[in-house]
């Protein structure tokens, strides 16, 4: 045990002398009119009509509403959810048009939560037709 020690102590001041690792290259810079890995799909994705509307993506959209939209714009869409009972300040009522609704998902009007990265287009639109369908 004591000779691995005296080893290990006299091989300790050798590392210091080990030279830095050189630094990698910073990324290149992309090409102009590049575009990111899958852009072009995404954003082909979030453009109307969007997918067909059936039963099934109209209950997408329902249970999607009610985890990312209903507490704060209510069930219904109206802007009544509940961090608006709980005092958050009043929050505009969704668009009942599918169209403006996904507009109001992608650009992210009046500063909401944004969605990028968190819901699939395909789930933005099966939000927007919910809504549109909660239209009286």
């Amino acid at each position: 045990m004591t000779r691995h020690l005296l080893a290990l102590l006299l091989l300790l001041p050798a590392c210091d002398g080990w030279p830095e690792s050189p630094r990698p290259q910073p990324p290149a810079v992309p090409p102009a009119g590049a575009v990111p890995q899958g852009h072009i799909a995404r954003l082909a994705a979030l453009a109307p009509p969007g997918p067909p509307v059936d039963a099934a993506l109209l209950a997408e959209g329902a249970s999607l509403f009610r985890v990312f939209c209903a507490p704060c714009h209510g069930a219904t869409g109206a802007g009544d959810g509940v961090v608006v009972a709980r005092g958050h300040p009043a929050i505009a009522p969704l668009p009942r048009d599918a169209a403006r609704a996904m507009a109001a998902m992608n650009l992210n009007i009046a500063d909401a939560h944004p969605v990028e990265g968190r819901i699939h287009p395909r789930q933005r639109w099966a939000i927007a037709r919910y809504v549109a369908a909660l239209a009286p």
